[in-house]
């Protein structure tokens, strides 16, 4: 092989090798975790309360919130990263000096509704005997994620009739996303705003 073509094999080779070690380090450390019985005992307790990190601090803990995120945030066709539904939610959101992490029960009435329909029964039957099992494992979904990890780009908030906040926002990671909070069953302003000031602009 004559010199220069080894050169170049070499640094294609080199080039490869850092693009699977970002692949890698994006898919290990994404900036919006989700998930439900992987969760368990590492995010949350078998009871639902969270499960800190070495010198986390829970700063509030606001009941009955969900949460919708989605990337990127264009209304046609975004990827929905976890999913929020109409109907109060059974949840706690855990506000702390470095996450915001929602924990929500599984209820299949209030996340399946919305597909009762004839061409969609077969799905959702589908759907509902997923929870059920995960529920009897003791699961619950989760959604964390952290402010500091995104710029704010847009922001709508307002607590009549409930609380909401909704965000556009670029992540560490280069990719947009909409994160949209509420309180599902009325105004909780204390919790909204101190959710709104972890983020930065």
């Amino acid at each position: 092989m004559r010199r220069g073509s080894r050169t170049r094999s070499i640094l294609r080779s080199r080039l490869s090798c850092w693009y699977l070690e970002m692949e890698s380090g994006a898919q290990a450390y994404p900036v919006v975790r989700a998930g439900d019985l992987d969760g368990l005992l590492r995010i949350y307790s078998d009871t639902g309360a969270l499960v800190t990190e070495s010198d986390e601090e829970i700063v509030r803990v606001g009941t009955s919130w969900d949460v919708n995120v989605r990337s990127p945030w264009r209304k046609f066709l975004p990827r929905s990263v976890f999913e929020g539904f109409d109907g109060k939610a059974t949840s706690k959101l855990f506000v702390t000096n470095r996450r915001i992490v929602l924990v929500r029960d599984i209820d299949s009435w209030r996340q399946l509704k919305g597909e009762l329909t004839p061409l969609g029964i077969p799905t959702a039957a589908a759907k509902e005997v997923r929870l059920k099992q995960l529920r009897s494992r003791g699961a619950r979904q989760y959604c964390e994620f952290r402010p500091q990890d995104f710029r704010v780009v847009k922001k709508k908030s307002f607590d009549r009739p409930r609380s909401w906040l909704d965000l556009r926002v670029v992540g560490v990671d280069g990719r947009q996303y909409a994160i949209t909070l509420w309180k599902t069953d009325g105004p909780d302003q204390e919790t909204r705003l101190l959710i709104e000031s972890q983020f930065r602009r």
